[in-house]
């Protein structure tokens, strides 16, 4: 990942006390720049106001235009050099501009890389040719101004190049502590990775142990029943057979779970159930002994209430009478996950009535138009189960996160004859 020349690897333009810095080296520039230039320096006054000024604005200019603020600093350097007097200090670097350029080499190095920076340290040597070439050629004598000009252009360069290293090595450092935090926090993240694998895989384990093992027993049992026990009936020997197929089918999609839990790549990928495989789950309910009625109707929009009146909330359906008339029908339609939520909807629906009202009758209907509508609803239980079979209260919580997900609503609720209803609207 590529970042700017200015922030990759360098945490000075992330922090504010540059800034502070870059202000203070400002204001410290037209508070001692200018009044020395003027007083010591022999420059002229307005003179040494605008190259205070221009240095000064070259420093946090830098910080995010490191190009607009060297074009500053050179102007201010230039300026500085033709305002002095060469007599009266050094020159054609006075003493000030030329900390305030060498400061500026090392932030523009440290911030924007060493081109930046190299690209300063060259203007800077421009400058000294650009006012050492007159002079030569006006024939002065090597050992008077012109050596010492020469002599503080060449202490100009040598600055600003050793500041230029100086301010690279700074980026270099701040780089490589970013990486390394960076590095860390991939080390961290990969770590609570491996642990969730782990808590995951410890999860299924327990899955396997607790659930998958109580339904190969229940599905051995019942499917070697007929033999164990003779002389047994047909509807007793159905019995046992739809309850083998149930716990093999249950085992089934635990399986499948657990290998979503140990994040197996191979796992097996069966198809999901669709709406079109509600009617099945309705048989095998009705194979239990209960009393399920399914109606599949594309004009059911608006599924009624619970008291029988019509449900205002839901659209009117769009399918006429040579529309879809059947759920197998609908699949081509119906996107995948809306289909599978809707059958996970009478599944849990027609699980709870048979957990909670046992011997109760229950109503499916589904309905497809704007959007599908699945209504289950079950009147109150007509027997006692010997064993109480309580749920743990996150079936319809789950249901819930499923329908919102897909932008749909659910409602349930007890009925006045003292049954429940589970409604739920899926758009399509």
């Amino acid at each position: 990942m590529h970042a700017s020349p200015r922030t990759a690897g360098s945490s000075f333009t992330s922090t504010g006390w540059l800034y502070v810095l870059t202000g203070f080296g400002a204001v410290a520039q037209l508070a001692i720049g200018w009044p020395v230039l003027a007083a010591v320096h022999e420059a002229n006054v307005l003179a040494a106001m605008v190259t205070s000024m221009l240095l000064a604005a070259a420093l946090p200019v830098s910080v995010r235009r490191p190009q607009l603020g060297i074009l500053l600093a050179a102007a201010g350097a230039l300026l500085s050099a033709l305002s002095v007097e060469a007599s009266a200090g050094p020159w054609p670097w006075p003493v000030t501009t030329l900390l305030w350029y060498v400061f500026l080499v090392l932030l523009v190095a440290a911030t924007a890389g060493w081109r930046m920076g190299l690209t300063a340290v060259l203007a800077g040597a421009f400058i000294s040719a650009l006012t050492l070439i007159p002079l030569l050629f006006l024939g002065f004598h090597p050992d008077s101004d012109a050596g010492s000009a020469l002599g503080n252009a060449i202490l100009c360069l040598s600055l600003t190049s050793a500041f230029l290293a100086i301010g690279s090595a700074l980026r270099q450092l701040t780089s490589s502590r970013r990486q390394l935090v960076q590095e860390r926090q991939l080390t961290a993240e990969e770590e609570t990775k491996r642990r969730e694998l782990q808590q995951r895989n410890r999860i299924a384990q327990e899955l396997h142990d607790v659930v998958a093992h109580s339904l190969s027993v229940i599905s051995v049992q019942a499917t070697t029943a007929p033999y164990r026990l003779p002389g047994m009936d047909d509807p007793t020997r159905g019995e046992f057979e739809t309850i083998a197929g149930s716990s093999r089918r249950a085992l089934t999609e635990m399986r499948g779970l657990l290998a979503v839990l140990r994040g197996d790549d191979a796992a097996e990928t069966a198809p999901q159930p669709t709406i079109a495989d509600i009617p099945a789950l309705v048989a095998n309910a009705r194979a239990s002994g209960a009393t399920v009625d399914l109606e599949i109707d594309p004009e059911l929009l608006p599924l009624a209430g619970g008291d029988g009146t019509a449900d205002a909330e839901t659209p009117q359906a769009t399918t006429g009478p040579g529309g879809p008339s059947a759920a197998g029908d609908w699949s081509a339609v119906v996107p995948p996950a809306t289909g599978l939520t809707a059958y996970r909807t009478v599944q849990e629906a027609v699980s709870n009535a048979l957990r909670h009202a046992p011997g109760a009758a229950i109503r499916v209907q589904v309905s497809v138009g704007d959007l599908i509508g699945v209504r289950v609803v079950n009147g109150p239980a007509t027997r006692t189960l010997v064993v109480p079979a309580p749920g743990a209260g996150l079936g319809l919580k789950g249901l819930t996160e499923r329908v919102t997900a897909l932008g749909g609503t659910v409602a349930s609720g007890p009925t006045p004859d003292g049954g429940f209803t589970v409604k739920a609207r899926l758009p399509l």
